[in-house]
């Protein structure tokens, strides 16, 4: 009897150890997934295990960081990471969330994750939403250090995130349209503007304001508070004009909103050092925030809480919670240059945490190839 019960229990511990493992591959192939890979890798293989805790530490990305941007990757701390999985891979659980980026965002959505079981016909779609969304927040991970503003485009809201990860502001934003879509990028914010001039960039001057100011230059013009500039860079009057011969073609000029009153950056501008002519700004239609559709801009971000955003770049209560209310017309326009430079990420995740997954429409059908699942 109990050689038949030791065989028994060796049996059962057997048993045990089998089942511990299998759970530990398959943990290991969702935190593989979760990390964007199409494979999982080998917990053995150091390349592998390299590989994969990588991108779960920064994320995979197309995103170009200009030089003026700062990345900080720890590879010595991967590779002493890589060298205690090995040696005890039972505890690669703990190894694993060491590296993880500390970022509110992704934190709170690995968290939801972790705490809910993704069954179903459509858990595979769920993962790939899932998986973009954390790879899209581990970039942030890049700037360790810094704070940081995240801007995500299907939810249309912006977070500024603290050198520890918490989150600082979180508000809404009005970014671009399907037809003018805001571009995914990565840029340093230099300076704050207060009472910008708008530099209307030309295909919206061509095709907008063109087709309008000749039906009635003056009138147009001193409606819309629109000066045009000539190549010298000098005002010129509408009236000595031939507007007639003027065409998309033929527009030798530039039109700048003066400052101030309805000037569509509202009062406060924060410039970009950005290849793509993309920047955020305050707004003279804030009743637009109200709205759940915020997909409304050329391309540039509005921002709801511009105020706070400017006194936490600058570090200090800088601005009054009135100034933006205060729109006085053509004050001189200023510049102010941060005490340091805060680098801006433009991110589309399509799914963020709160009070469980909530998913975001694919507004600019950047997976319109690729399955995905949305409830909102």
């Amino acid at each position: 009897m109990r050689s038949i019960s030791l065989i028994l229990a060796l049996l059962l511990t057997a048993w045990i150890n089998q089942s511990l493992i299998a759970q530990t591959h398959l943990s290991w192939n969702s935190a593989s997934l979760m990390a964007g890979m199409d494979t999982p890798g080998k917990l053995s293989d150091s390349a592998e295990l390299s590989r994969v805790l990588y991108t779960i530490a920064y994320g995979s990305t197309g995103k170009k960081f200009p030089k003026q941007v700062l990345e900080k990757i720890d590879s010595a701390h991967i590779a002493r990471m890589v060298g205690l999985i090995i040696k005890d891979t039972a505890q690669w659980q703990l190894h694993a969330r060491a590296i993880e980026p500390l970022a509110e965002p992704y934190q709170d959505l690995r968290r939801t994750v972790d705490s809910i079981s993704l069954a179903g016909s459509d858990s595979l779609l769920q993962w790939t939403t899932i998986s973009h969304a954390l790879n899209e927040y581990r970039i942030v991970n890049r700037l360790a250090g810094q704070m940081t503003v995240l801007v995500n485009i299907p939810s249309a809201t912006l977070r500024v995130i603290d050198p520890a990860g918490h989150v600082l502001l979180k508000c809404k934003v009005i970014v671009g349209s399907p037809h003018t879509p805001t571009p995914i990028f990565v840029a340093n914010l230099t300076r704050v503007i207060t009472y910008p001039y708008w530099n209307i960039p030309r295909s919206i001057a061509v095709k907008e304001f063109l087709p309008k100011i000749k039906k009635d230059p003056s009138g147009y013009l001193n409606a819309m508070k629109l000066q045009v500039i000539s190549p010298q860079g000098n005002i010129v009057g509408p009236e000595i004009i031939d507007w007639k011969r003027l065409s998309a073609k033929n527009f030798p000029y530039r039109l700048r909103q003066s400052t101030g009153c309805d000037n569509a950056l509202g009062v406060i501008k924060f410039d970009l050092d950005s290849p793509y002519d993309v920047y955020l700004h305050d707004t003279d239609h804030r009743e637009l925030f109200s709205k759940k559709y915020r997909f409304l801009s050329h391309g540039c971000i509005r921002v709801a809480e511009p105020v706070k955003l400017a006194n936490l770049l600058m570090g200090k209560e800088w601005l009054s919670d009135a100034f933006t209310d205060e729109r006085y017309c053509n004050l001189p326009s200023k510049s102010y240059p941060l005490p340091n430079a805060v680098p801006v990420v433009i991110t589309y995740a399509m799914v963020e945490a709160e009070a469980g997954l909530v998913y975001y429409q694919d507004i600019y059908k950047a997976f319109a190839n690729r399955p995905v699942t949305f409830n909102r």
